[in-house]
């Protein structure tokens, strides 16, 4: 059995450990002390230096550290290992492991598009982004994917895959940010369109700025679209008036 570590084992790391821990030997770390939950899981909890030894390494962190951690730490990494990254954007992260990992390691890049609430009542047919930069195992992890974890895979090159989320998520993180500043919320009057709308806001509610952040300014095409948009909304206004 393959040995497998999650690097970063916040809340998606640890809702991604009970789903691989069947197929792998799953080891974790955090800056945060989270051993407790790491055993309650059945993953052994390691050091950084001894996560970055195993065979497959997923890089569960948060996009604006991604590159200090790689900076810091690409000397530890398993030469040999196939290294995963599961952000949000992919241009940026998979030039950065390009850039620091070494030439021998295989790079995947991977966006799970979905998370603890939207997987919380399992993952089979959620959809999986899949963006092989370099690896000869391309078909292997498809098949895992989609045959043993049950998601419909899409393969995409990280500049489709940026195109693509700039409205998927950029346009639509950007509209439900400003749905809740301006107090939207739950009328009785309501249409089936108004509570559409609520429940993007309430969907998305719950995500960090951080997260929010990396959406819109670490995808280069999240901002013409966000612009785009607010142009639009000036232009409807002004017709209006």
């Amino acid at each position: 059995m393959k040995s497998l570590s999650i690097i970063g084992f916040g809340p998606f790391g640890q809702f991604i450990a009970p789903h691989l821990r069947p197929h792998f030997e799953v080891f974790a770390w955090n800056r945060t002390d989270y051993s407790s939950t790491a055993l309650e899981l059945g993953v052994a909890w390691v050091s950084i230096k001894e996560a970055l030894s195993k065979d497959i390494i997923i890089l569960c962190t948060n996009i604006s550290y991604f590159e200090d951690f790689l900076k810091e730490n690409s000397p530890y990494f398993n030469p040999k290992a196939m290294v995963i990254d599961v952000a949000s954007v992919k241009i940026k992260p998979i030039e950065l492991m390009k850039k620091y990992l070494p030439d021998t390691c295989e790079i995947v890049g991977t966006h799970p598009l979905f998370g603890p609430q939207s997987g919380k009542n399992g993952i089979e047919g959620l959809n999986f982004v899949l963006c092989p930069v370099r690896t000869a195992h391309t078909q292997c992890i498809e098949h895992f994917t989609a045959q043993v974890l049950k998601l419909n895979v899409m393969l995409r090159s990280p500049d489709e895959h940026d195109k693509e989320m700039a409205y998927v998520q950029g346009l639509t993180h950007f509209v439900a940010r400003a749905l809740s500043a301006i107090g939207a919320d739950d009328l009785q009057m309501k249409t089936r369109a108004y509570e559409r709308l609520l429940e993007v806001k309430n969907f998305l509610s719950g995500d960090s700025w951080q997260l929010f952040e990396a959406i819109e300014n670490d995808n280069p095409y999240a901002k013409e679209v966000r612009l785009r948009f607010m142009q639009e909304l000036e232009n409807l206004n002004s017709k209006l008036s």
